[in-house]
């Protein structure tokens, strides 16, 4: 007997590189480092108040039993209402499901369409779990490289080109994008839509950063066009938006027969999603916060002006604006290429040499990049900024 071993399947499962690198720089923040991390995609702010005390009412009136598997009627229909208001999609309550997050709706939407090694694009660069979520779905990734020259959107040629190549059954869409902070347009979006709707493909779209624009650039769900809702998967919520990250719940929105299928695979994975959060959850959606969401996006765009200033300052990085979300992706394929090394490689030295925690692009698949989160605060970035200049000063 030689005792439990981790299947096959589980060996193709990457630890997600974003959450690595976060615990070293714990890790070393424990052992008494100065670390200086903007490598967690999660807003310095607090969750807003009264969001913040519907949850822990719902402890105080002892509503933390067992919910509905999809979620409480309420809740499903306060986030149609929602879609509707927010984001002109038009879904029933029957048509909006409660997930454990966005990674939850994103998992439940590929376990209910994907068929055993469908093909599915996936366009770099992209959040890590992508990948890894299609493969425990089943699926087959077919990663769409990058195109910094496009500003990290695709055209909706090279994507058909590649859907007819490999055959493929569906499209992750991800508008504003982690990790570029990319935004479609609505053609781009529109040549999308129609590109699937003549091969017959399916959308995941994660829009869980729709609501984080910058420069006037508006979100476009490829949901909202024609031929795309009954071909189209949402995900969306608060996570980010309203630093609901660790509460763990967002919507999954789509035609009623893949909302009721999800709703059966989650039933069996979660039973529910967490009840507290679902009472804050339906708070946020019936009692909007303006003030504070104006806050916020004021704070986020003098951030992102402080390091597209500094950044660019910089001999031999650049970086172009990020128009939506809260992440830089940092061109530093100069460096790369003058010392010999790759973007893991400078993302290890900065680490140990400055104790500056970033993301390598190739985590996206973006090589030559780095990514920086500026949802930390200014004091926080402008130490960031000080230990990137000092590396390449030493470079």
């Amino acid at each position: 007997m030689s005792g439990l071993a981790p299947n096959a399947r589980s060996d193709l499962i990457q630890e997600s590189a974003t959450l690595a690198i976060s615990a070293e720089a714990s890790r070393l923040k424990a052992a008494g480092h100065d670390v200086v991390s903007l490598s967690a995609g999660e807003p310095d702010f607090p969750v807003p108040a009264p969001i913040a005390r519907a949850g822990i009412e719902a402890i105080e009136q002892h509503d933390y039993r067992y919910t509905a598997t999809s979620g409480v009627p309420a809740l499903r229909e306060a986030g149609a209402a929602w879609l509707r208001e927010g984001f002109g999609l038009d879904y029933l309550p029957s048509e909006v499901m409660v997930t454990a997050g966005a990674k939850g709706g994103l998992n439940m939407a590929l376990a209910t369409v994907v068929e055993p090694g469908d093909r599915v694009l996936v366009l770099a660069p992209y959040w890590v779990s992508y990948p890894a979520l299609v493969t425990m779905a089943g699926g087959v990734p077919v990663i769409v490289d990058a195109v910094p020259e496009r500003g990290f959107v695709h055209d909706a040629a090279t994507l058909e080109q590649l859907a007819t190549e490999h055959g493929a059954r569906g499209v992750i869409f991800n508008s504003p994008n982690n990790p570029s902070g990319a935004v479609a347009t609505k053609p781009d979006v529109e040549a999308l839509v129609e590109m699937c709707a003549r091969r017959d493909m399916w959308i995941i779209s994660d829009e869980i950063y729709a609501t984080l624009l910058y420069d006037g650039a508006a979100h476009t769900s490829p949901a909202s066009l024609p031929d795309g809702r009954e071909r189209t998967i949402v995900v969306n919520g608060f996570t980010k938006s309203h630093t609901m990250t660790g509460w763990r719940t967002s919507f999954m929105a789509g035609p009623e027969a893949i909302v009721k299928a999800a709703g059966r695979i989650q039933s069996q994975l979660l039973g529910n999603p967490c009840t507290i959060s679902q009472a804050a959850m339906l708070k946020a959606c019936l009692h909007p916060v303006p003030e504070d969401q104006q806050s916020r996006m004021a704070a986020f765009a003098e951030r992102r002006a402080f390091l597209l200033q500094k950044v660019n300052a910089i001999p031999g990085m650049s970086l172009a604006p990020p128009m939506g979300a809260f992440y830089a992706m940092i061109d530093v394929r100069p460096y790369c290429e003058r010392l010999g090394v790759d973007d893991f490689t400078v993302c290890k030295q900065l680490l140990e040499e400055q104790r500056l925690a970033l993301v390598p692009g190739s985590a996206f698949a973006a090589p030559g990049f780095v990514r920086a989160s500026y949802a930390a605060s200014m004091d926080v970035l402008e130490k960031a900024v000080a230990r990137l200049q000092a590396w390449t000063a030493d470079a």
